[in-house]
């Protein structure tokens, strides 16, 4: 998941540009004029004098669905500007600073039923540690147990499909409450399984996966992602390229992306 600063924005009133941005853009407020939004994105207002309030600022925030963004900030006191970055056109805040809206992340996400993730390369930086006896070992990041936790208590259901028979690929699954099903040779049949056994249209999945034995499931799946470092043909198969690298955050980075896109 991509960090990013906060963006200071001086503000007149604290309270009505909190509420602003909250109702329009998703940025619910934390502490201190901090407001977190979506995709990993801050705003810290601060409160100053009407005549230091506003001014050029420029903000680029990204959404999950343009229209919509635009809609909800003409309805909660916003508006257009006459100027436009480039051919983009630009909006208004409670102060006349000014908003740039750049799209991000799945069209039709809230049509998701299923996410199924392949397990190295995805949860795992794809790198294997061996001892002298043999054993092997992995690396996990910590921040992909709580995305887990978060597209759960979106409704969604989340299976891991490995071609690994390594018991490490269940004990990770056991550790952060998932399915898993490894030992896979043709992951494609295996996702259809998956949707028949649910009831579901495989249109409905989300497979996420890095590597070209992903690209079976990647073509029937009806949403698909990839790690910033997946193979080539995979990249080009995704609706979606997170921006972290397989193991690095990439199930946190998509959590924020399925909750904009439903909320």
């Amino acid at each position: 998941m991509a960090a990013y600063p906060p963006v200071t924005l001086l503000v007149r009133n604290i309270d009505k540009s909190a509420r602003f941005y909250d109702r329009a853009l998703g940025f619910a407020p934390a502490w201190d004029g901090l407001l977190l939004g979506p995709f990993g994105q801050s705003l810290r207002l601060v409160e100053v004098a009407d005549t230091t309030a506003g001014g050029c600022v420029i903000v680029t925030i990204e959404v999950a669905d343009v229209d919509k963004a635009v809609d909800a900030i003409l309805n909660n006191g916003g508006g257009r500007a006459e100027k436009l970055m480039g051919d983009a056109p630009l909006y208004l805040g409670p102060d006349g600073e000014m908003l740039s809206l750049a799209r991000r992340g799945l069209d039709g996400a809230d049509r998701i039923k299923l996410v199924v993730y392949d397990f190295d390369g995805v949860m795992t930086d794809n790198l294997v540690s061996v001892d002298q006896d043999g054993r092997e070992s992995v690396r996990a990041d910590r921040s992909d147990g709580l995305g887990v936790g978060m597209i759960r208590s979106l409704g969604l259901e989340q299976v891991i499909l490995s071609t690994e028979a390594n018991p490490v690929v269940k004990a990770r699954a056991d550790k952060i409450g998932l399915e898993a099903i490894h030992g896979i040779r043709d992951k494609g049949s295996a996702l259809i399984e998956l949707a028949e056994k649910r009831a579901i249209s495989v249109a409905d999945i989300l497979y996420v996966g890095n590597d070209v034995n992903d690209a079976d499931a990647m073509g029937l799946a009806g949403f698909k992602a990839a790690p910033a470092d997946s193979h080539p043909s995979i990249l080009a198969l995704a609706d979606y390229i997170t921006e972290v690298p397989g193991g690095y955050g990439v199930i946190r980075e998509l959590a924020d992306v399925l909750t904009a896109g439903r909320g």
